[in-house]
C-alpha cells in the first residue's frame, strides 16, 4: 500500500494543486513563498493533527465569494451550504493498494466491484452535528445591529461581527470538523486539469481519521526564528509539534518507549533493577549519616513541630531514567585512543549535533512504528489492528538544521534509516516507508533522483490577484526522449540545483557572460539585482534541451545566445559553411539550435534582422521565455557612424564599451585579446573595419574569459554598460518579475 496522489483545495496557497507521491522519497522544491510550507501544514493538519484548521488556512481569494454566499442568507429561508463547503479547505487522498490488503482497507472500498488499485478520500471541513452556522451567524449580526444601529460608522468602528470572516474567526473550531468521504476510483484523472471529482450522492462520511490502523505519520517541523533549538517551541508557539533537537531530550524519549526496564520487566531487567535498589540502599545510609549532625540541631529548635512531632529525613529514589537527566547524558568521545577523554554533547559542533539528532529520530520514528523492544506493550487496546502497513514521514526544510556539508548525507540516508529494520527489509513486506521532504537547499535536491523531485511554482490565476501555486511532476518530463533525459539529469548534477529556487533564469553562452552579468546587473537593473536569479552556462547548441524542464518551471527565463552566422563559401572549388561576421542581405544562416528549432524557429540571418526590428526579444506565446541575440547596434568609429552586428558577446561588449577596452588594456598582465581589441579601437578607420577586425580576433582566441576579468580591472565598474541586444533581454526579464509588464 502507498500514497498514488494528494490534492489540495483551498488552502492556503494551494487553491488546486496537485502532488504525486513517488514511492519512496518525494522533495518539494520551488522558490521562496512558493507553496511548499502550504504543502506541508496542510498534510500536517488533515492527516495528523485531523483539524486545527482556521480562517488563515482558507485560499485568501476565496474570501470575496464566501461572503458573498454568506450575505444571502438573509433572503434566504434555508441556507443551503454546499457552495460554502466547496470554498473551504478540503484535500482529496489517493492510495494505491492490492487485493491481499483488503482487511486493511474494507472501510475505503467504495464497491464490490473492487480487486486493488485506487481508493479515494477525501477529508474536508464540515458543520458540526447540531451547529446552525446560519442561524448562529445571522444572530450574532442581529445582536451587533440592535447594540450599535447603522452598522460601520465614518471611523471604521463597527461590533463583531462585521463580516462572515470575522465570525468564523472566533466560532470556527466549534462550528466545523473534519469528516471524511469515499471518492470514485473511475473519477481518477492522470493528467489534465486539477479539479476536485464529484462525491457520490448522498454521501454522508465516515468520520475524521479514514486512515486509524492504515498509516503512521510522523514529523520532523522547520526550525523558525532565532530562538535555541531545543527549546521546545514551535514558530507559532505550539509546542505539540516542537521536538527538541537535543539528542539526550530524545534518548530519555526513546528509553520510556522502547528500554524501560520497569515495564514489564525481563530477567535482564530485573538485574538491573535490584543494582539500582543495593546502589539506592547504600547512598540513602550515606546520607542519613551525613545529615545527622544537622537534622539533629534543627530537631533541637523544636521544629518542625505539629501532629506527633514528626522528624525530618533526608533519602534518594533512583530512577532508571534519571541517568539519563543531565547534560552530559550523550558525550562525544574525543581521544582518539583510550585514555576515553569525553565532552559533552553541547561541546560538538551544532551541524553535527543536528545531523545526529534528525537521523536519531528517524530512527525513534521508524522503531515506534515496528514497536521495537517493549514500546507494544504500551500501545495494544481492545481494537489493535498491529502495525500500520503505511508510515509517512514528513521533514520540513532540513538544512534550517544541518549545515552545507551534511545536507546530502542526510538526504542521501533519510530513507535507508527508516527501512534498516529486519522486517523492512524483506521483499515481500508488507510495510512501506515514504517520505515527503520540503527544501530550499540545492544540495538537498541535489541527492534526490530527479523524477522525484515536485517543484511548486508561483502563479497568477484568473479569479483575482492573490498568488497560487501550481505544482510540476518531474517525472516523465522528457517523454521518450531518453537522451535529453540523460543530458538534462547529468547537467544539472554536474553544475547546480538552484534554478528550482529561482525567480528567474539567465541561460548564458559562456564564462564570459558569467562573470560580467551580474555586475552588469548590479549597476544597472537594480530590480533583478533584488530577485534570486539563476545563471545556467549553456551555449546555444544545448540549450534548446532544456526546453521541456523550462516550460514546467514557468520561470521567466531569458536565453542570451549567439547569431552564430555561417556563410556558403568556395574554397579552392569546394563549398564549405564557415562562421561569418553577421550581415544582413549575405544569405546567412545561422547555426544556433535554439534560434532555429526554438525561438523564434527562423534559420535565415536575414528572417532574424529583418527590418524594423522588435524593441524586444522573441517570445514564447504562452510562456515567459524569451530568446536575445545580437542586433545591430550603432558605432562611431574614425568620424563615421554605421550599425554594426557583432557575432559574440566580446565584440558586442567592446563596441558598446570602447573606453573601459582601452582603460583595461593598460594594465600589465591584460590578455592578448584585450590588447587587441583595444589596438582596434584606436587605430580602425570604419565601424565596418572595427566589426571586422574584433571578429576576426574573436573566431581565433581562445582568451574570452580572460577579456572578462580584464574588465573588472577597470576604475569604474558602473560605467560598463550592456549591449543593446542584452539591455533588451534584461529590460524584458524586469517586465516579467513585475507581472508581465513589457511583455510582447
Amino acid at each position: 500500500m502507498k500514497f498514488a496522489r494528494i490534492e489540495f483545495f483551498n488552502y492556503r496557497k494551494l487553491r488546486g494543486a496537485r502532488l504525486d507521491i513517488a514511492d519512496k522519497q518525494t522533495l518539494l522544491v520551488g522558490a521562496n513563498n512558493s507553496g511548499k510550507t502550504s504543502a506541508m501544514k496542510a498534510l500536517r493538519k488533515f492527516l495528523k493533527d485531523r483539524g486545527g484548521i482556521d480562517t488563515r488556512d482558507v485560499t485568501a481569494s476565496n474570501w470575496a465569494e464566501i461572503e458573498k454566499i454568506a450575505g444571502a442568507w438573509t433572503q434566504e429561508v434555508e441556507a443551503d451550504l454546499t457552495p460554502l463547503l466547496a470554498q473551504l479547505p478540503f484535500l482529496d487522498v489517493w492510495l494505491d493498494a492490492g487485493p491481499s490488503e483488503l482487511h486493511h482497507v474494507a472501510h475505503l472500498i467504495p464497491t464490490l466491484t473492487w480487486t486493488g488499485g485506487l481508493l479515494g478520500v477525501r477529508l474536508r471541513l464540515e458543520p458540526k452535528k447540531g451547529a446552525d452556522i446560519k442561524a448562529g451567524y445571522l444572530a450574532a449580526r442581529q445582536a451587533a445591529d440592535v447594540l450599535h444601529p447603522g452598522g460601520r460608522t465614518a471611523n471604521g468602528f463597527a461590533l463583531w461581527p462585521r463580516n462572515f470572516r470575522e465570525f468564523l474567526d472566533k466560532r470556527m473550531k466549534d462550528l466545523f470538523e473534519l469528516n471524511a468521504h469515499l471518492l470514485d476510483p473511475e473519477s481518477y484523472t492522470a493528467s489534465g486539469p486539477v479539479a476536485p471529482p464529484p462525491l457520490p450522492p448522498l454521501s454522508e462520511g465516515i468520520g475524521p481519521n479514514p486512515f486509524a490502523g492504515l498509516l503512521h505519520i510522523c514529523e520532523i517541523s522547520a526550525q523558525r526564528g532565532f530562538s535555541d533549538a531545543g527549546d521546545g517551541k514551535s514558530d507559532d508557539g505550539d509546542t505539540a509539534h516542537a521536538a527538541s533537537r537535543k539528542i539526550a531530550s530524545q534518548i530519555q524519549s526513546y528509553f520510556h518507549k522502547h528500554i524501560d526496564p520497569e515495564t514489564d520487566p525481563t530477567p535482564d531487567d530485573v538485574k538491573a533493577l535490584m543494582a539500582i535498589h543495593d546502589a539506592e540502599t547504600t547512598f540513602n545510609a550515606r546520607l542519613k549519616n551525613g545529615f545527622a549532625n544537622a537534622l539533629t540541631e534543627l530537631e533541637e529548635l523544636g521544629y518542625p513541630g505539629g501532629l506527633n512531632n514528626p522528624k525530618l529525613s533526608i533519602a534518594t529514589q533512583i530512577k532508571p531514567v534519571d541517568g539519563l537527566d543531565h547534560p552530559a547524558a550523550v558525550q562525544y568521545d574525543i581521544s582518539g585512543d583510550a585514555s576515553g577523554m569525553r565532552l559533552p554533547e553541547s561541546y560538538n559542533g551544532l551541524g553535527f549535533q543536528n545531523l545526529i539528532s534528525m537521523v536519531f529520530q528517524l530512527m525513534r520514528f521508524r522503531d515506534d512504528w515496528m514497536q521495537v523492544g517493549k514500546f507494544k506493550s504500551q500501545v495494544v487496546t481492545p481494537d489493535d489492528r498491529g502495525i500500520e502497513p503505511l508510515q509517512l514521514v514528513l521533514i520540513e526544510e532540513p538544512e534550517a538544521h544541518l549545515h552545507v556539508q551534511v545536507q546530502q548525507v542526510f538526504m542521501a540516508k533519510a530513507h535507508k534509516v527508516l527501512r534498516n529494520h529486519e522486517d523492512l527489509k524483506k521483499e515481500d513486506t508488507a510495510f512501506t516507508t515514504q517520505l515527503v521532504v520540503s527544501t530550499h537547499s540545492g544540495h538537498i535536491a541535489h541527492a534526490a533522483a530527479f523524477e522525484e523531485l515536485r517543484y511548486f511554482k508561483r502563479e497568477l490565476p484568473d479569479h483575482g490577484v492573490v498568488p497560487t501555486a501550481a505544482v510540476a511532476n518531474m517525472t516523465g518530463l522528457f517523454g521518450e526522449d531518453a537522451l535529453t533525459h540523460r543530458f538534462v539529469t547529468r547537467y544539472l548534477l554536474s553544475t547546480h540545483f538552484d534554478l528550482f529556487f529561482a525567480d528567474a533564469i539567465i541561460v548564458i553562452e559562456g564564462a564570459a557572460e558569467r562573470i560580467l552579468l551580474p555586475h552588469l546587473i548590479q549597476h544597472h537593473y537594480p530590480d533583478l539585482a533584488a530577485a534570486y536569479l539563476s545563471f545556467l552556462e549553456l551555449g546555444g547548441s544545448h540549450a534548446h534541451r532544456l526546453r521541456p524542464l523550462m516550460e514546467a518551471l514557468g520561470l521567466p527565463t531569458l536565453i542570451i545566445t549567439d547569431l552564430d552566422a555561417v556563410a556558403v563559401v568556395d574554397k579552392g572549388g569546394k563549398i564549405v559553411k564557415e562562421s561569418a561576421l553577421p550581415c544582413y542581405g549575405a544569405a546567412q544562416t545561422t547555426a544556433n539550435h535554439v534560434l532555429k528549432a526554438w525561438l523564434p524557429k527562423l534559420a535565415e540571418i536575414d528572417s532574424l534582422l529583418a527590418p524594423p526590428l522588435k524593441d524586444l526579444c522573441h517570445t514564447a506565446p504562452d510562456c515567459p521565455i524569451a530568446v536575445s541575440y545580437q542586433t545591430p547596434q550603432s558605432v562611431t568609429q574614425g568620424g563615421q557612424t554605421q550599425d554594426i552586428t557583432p557575432s559574440t558577446f566580446e565584440d558586442a561588449l567592446a563596441l558598446a564599451n570602447a573606453e573601459a577596452v582601452k582603460e583595461a588594456a593598460e594594465a600589465a598582465l591584460a590578455c592578448r585579446m584585450t590588447r587587441a581589441f583595444a589596438e582596434f579601437i584606436s587605430t580602425a578607420p570604419t565601424p565596418e573595419d572595427l566589426g571586422k577586425a574584433l571578429f576576426d580576433n574573436v573566431r581565433k582566441s581562445s582568451e574570452k574569459a580572460a577579456f572578462a576579468l580584464d574588465l573588472l580591472y577597470v576604475k569604474d565598474i558602473k560605467a560598463l554598460c550592456a549591449p543593446p541586444y542584452i539591455d533588451t533581454g534584461l529590460t524584458w526579464l524586469v517586465g516579467q518579475l513585475k507581472g508581465g509588464e513589457g511583455a510582447v
